[in-house]
């Protein structure tokens, strides 16, 4: 064998020992990540916090790439220390198990049990080293991923006893007529099966239904001063303590403004104090965006529809306010509704359609129109005058105020009241 190919083949023995080395620590450490190893790596390293959050939300996923990677380095690394070991021959002259012995213990040692030493250790350190380079090679390894999950599943189930199978989850609706059931043996009251059943509808919930729509948003042009910033947040009807910064159109939302931060270093130029904005689907369930976004008081993201405008934002105080009112309503909170008689009342704009619902007894609700401004706009399809009468098939409803281009307050009035046979 030539000194070239020699030290060539001992590069690259030592290269996939690294790479092997690294690939187990990436394992340990995924396994040993904890949720305040996460926000303590994205308070240090905002720019990783994507890629931390995509790794942590499909643990599986990444796990069986990691295996796939460290197959391959352990094989590669049995192939180059056997073809080795052929062309130099054993270590200790006239000892060739114990030269393969020390070999391949050192081999396990430096590639193992090292790293996952290390790992252990300090696993969030060895998250944040390891985690870029794993985020850009695992489009690769995606499609063999997702071979080997399926392999794993069909392998469980032709192995395995029914007996110990997993069951599937139960469905939302299972999980609600088991409650009734409870409640009518007298095992529930009525109050703990009516709070059962708005958790479950919690869960349902997306970010949609829980921002602040854009129009009820304070936002600033890129090109606004402080001085306008401050005069903005005085005249707000109320405080903001982050501020989405837009590029030419609300649409284009370029960064969000700490004003917290803004305001203790004396004000002045709003720039450094601009961070990066976090944009988030509008169909993505609430309870995921407050665990993997939105758990600190200080946060906030920008709510994107399908087309990629910008449908509001969603802070934390949204969603706790949300959550809270759904498990244990407040009895002076402001409904957006006020009932005038029996099949008649008086709503804001944007009172939501599944709320009047509830209180009307009427099928109201439109593919993709959650509030009654909402609803006569696309009837009339133009923004309304004051006191314009729509007609429904089983209500009217009153414009009484508009503003720009909004309708702020209407009045509905029942004018074919359901029976009990087709009441929602």
């Amino acid at each position: 064998m030539s000194p070239l190919l020699l030290v060539l083949t001992a590069l690259l023995l030592l290269v996939a020992a690294l790479a092997s080395a690294a690939i187990s620590a990436l394992e340990t450490a995924l396994f040993s990540l904890k949720e305040h190893h996460i926000a303590l790596l994205g308070d240090r390293r905002p720019e990783l916090t994507g890629m931390m959050r995509a790794v942590a939300r499909q643990p599986q996923r990444s796990l069986h790439q990691v295996l796939i990677l460290s197959t391959l380095f352990h094989l590669a690394l049995a192939v180059i220390g056997l073809f080795l070991f052929r062309e130099v021959g054993p270590g200790i002259p006239h000892h060739p198990y114990s030269s393969a012995a020390i070999l391949f213990g050192g081999i396990v040692l430096g590639t193992e049990l090292i790293p996952t030493l290390a790992a252990l250790a300090a696993p969030a350190q060895v998250f944040q080293i390891l985690v870029v380079p794993f985020i850009r090679i695992s489009p690769w390894l995606e499609p063999v991923s997702l071979r080997l999950d399926r392999l794993a599943n069909s392998l469980s189930r032709w192995l395995l006893p029914a007996s110990f199978r997993p069951r599937a989850t139960l469905t939302d609706d299972e999980v609600e007529t088991l409650v009734d059931m409870r409640r009518e043996k007298g095992v529930l009251a009525d109050h703990e099966s009516e709070m059962i059943h708005e958790i479950i509808r919690l869960g349902n919930k997306t970010a949609k239904d829980c921002l602040t729509p854009r129009v009820d948003t304070l936002m600033i042009p890129d090109t606004a001063n402080g001085s306008q910033l401050e005069e903005k947040l005085r005249q707000a009807p109320k405080w903001y303590w982050h501020v989405p910064v837009y590029q030419g159109s609300p649409d284009t939302v370029v960064g969000v403004v700490d004003v917290r931060r803004w305001l203790y270093r004396g004000a002045g130029d709003f720039g450094p104090f601009i961070e990066p904005p976090v944009f988030l689907p509008e169909t993505m369930n609430a309870l995921e965006v407050f665990r993997d976004y939105l758990s600190l008081p200080r946060s906030l993201c920008v709510v994107l529809d399908e087309y990629g405008g910008v449908e509001g934002v969603l802070s934390h105080s949204d969603l706790v306010d949300e959550f809270l009112w759904n498990a244990a309503p407040a009895p002076e909170r402001d409904e957006g509704f006020e009932i005038l008689a029996p099949g008649h009342l008086r709503a804001d704009g944007d009172a939501r359609l599944d709320e009047l619902e509830e209180v009307l007894g009427l099928e109201m609700e439109r593919e993709g129109i959650d509030t009654i401004g909402g609803l006569v706009f696309n009837e009339l399809g133009q923004v309304p005058s004051p006191r314009t009468v729509v007609t429904f098939e089983s209500f009217e409803v009153v414009v009484r105020q508009c503003q720009r281009q909004r309708i702020t307050g209407v009045e509905i009035r029942v004018t074919d009241p359901p029976t009990d046979s087709d009441s929602p």
